[in-house]
């Protein structure tokens, strides 16, 4: 009986899935989660659901840890069990090494994105229960049974159709060189930058460019901007709205011995790298953000109204960019240093599979797509 006193003394155990968090009492490590954005959203994409956000992890104790393994619940609407799936270090390499950064400094947070980012159509997502359990950073082998500690959290995604009936802000065959998907750049932005907390205004973003029939981009050499098809096409509206915010006097870059040069320009000229832009105000709390577009293109100032399909101005090589595209995202705000980005879909476009063309009347598109705008004749 004393061994068995002695043995709670010195640990707590907490058997969750054969797996034991033990510590003492005294100094069992505060770590806590959030989920960025709070709200999180079902992306319908065909048969699955897609879940973008990501888990933060906040450790309050005095040392470091090492994030050995993180697990998901799924739980229908009743509260029945429908799936579990983790990620853990068993294998060289292991799983859970496709999050770069697994260490929680100590007075510290880091930024995960969520690792189980796509469902089956069928499947219940009522409420998902997440579990990070944590290791000493010193333990240099991964004890896959036991950890320091854990931290849970729940999470109720909701689906999110859209508000506004958006049209491609594009015409022509249409390469989604970048998405949103959990390989995106998009997606995959810190949101802890220089020491600071910043929503991911990008986070269902898309980087659009004009191809040609065999998926080429350019033609000749690709360090000569105007050689990029997608340079100097018109960008059209994608709903109806007001101009809040438009820039058309930033200067692009250009290409020198095979590197992007950028422009010396005033930090108040283009602060945060949109270039020249256009964001317009679809009503509903929607807010659409066309940039990287030509000095002297764009044809719309603020308080301007435009219609769906109106042309606001032309791709072009100016803000933060490395080749002529457009970027285009949906906001929930005017401002993309403290907006969040929320899913958007495309009404009456074609997919393009090879040979095939299907019609989507009202659908998602995401990276490596390429689409038209225009039903089939």
């Amino acid at each position: 009986m004393s061994r068995l006193i002695d043995l709670r003394n010195r640990c707590v155990a907490l058997f969750v899935s054969a797996i034991t968090v033990c510590s003492s009492a005294q100094t069992l490590p505060a770590v806590n989660i959030k989920v960025e954005p709070k709200e999180a959203f079902i992306e319908h994409r065909g048969n699955e659901q897609r879940i973008n956000f990501d888990l933060l992890i906040q450790n309050k104790g005095k040392v470091p840890l090492r994030i050995g393994k993180i697990q998901v619940s799924v739980y229908d609407m009743n509260g029945k069990l429908a799936f579990r799936r983790y990620l853990d270090e068993n294998g060289v390499p292991s799983g859970i090494s496709i999050i770069p950064n697994r260490v929680v400094p100590a007075g510290g947070s880091i930024d995960v994105f969520n690792p189980f980012y796509v469902f089956a159509e069928q499947m219940p997502l009522g409420r998902l229960h997440y579990e990070v359990f944590l290791e000493d950073t010193n333990t240099k082998e991964p004890n896959l049974l036991n950890f320091v500690t854990k931290a849970e959290i729940d999470v109720r995604p909701t689906p999110y159709g859209g508000k506004t009936r958006l049209r491609l802000p594009l015409r022509g065959r249409i390469y989604v060189f970048d998405g949103h998907d959990f390989y995106a750049h998009h997606r995959r932005q810190d949101v802890f930058r220089t020491g600071h907390f910043r929503p991911n205004s990008v986070r269902y973003a898309y980087d659009l460019m004009i191809a040609d029939v065999s998926g080429e981009l350019y033609h000749g050499d690709r360090f000569v901007k105007e050689n990029w098809f997608s340079y100097g096409k018109p960008v059209y509206a994608p709903a109806d709205g007001t101009v809040v915010d438009a820039a058309n006097q930033v200067p692009e870059n250009s290409y020198k011995q095979g590197a992007v040069v950028y422009p010396q320009i005033p930090d108040e000229l283009d602060p945060i790298g949109l270039g020249n832009h256009v964001v317009i105000d679809h009503g509903h709390g929607e807010f659409s953000v066309l940039i990287h577009m030509k000095p002297g293109s764009v044809t719309v100032k603020k308080r301007d109204h435009v219609k769906q399909g109106e042309q606001v101005g032309e791709i072009g090589f100016s803000g933060d960019s490395f080749l002529p595209h457009l970027h285009y995202m949906l906001m929930d705000g005017i401002d993309e240093r403290i907006s969040q980005g929320l899913p958007s879909y495309f009404d009456e476009f074609v997919r393009i599979l090879g040979s095939k063309r299907t019609e989507v009347k009202h659908g998602q598109i995401d990276s490596g797509d390429f689409v038209d705008n225009s039903p089939a004749d």
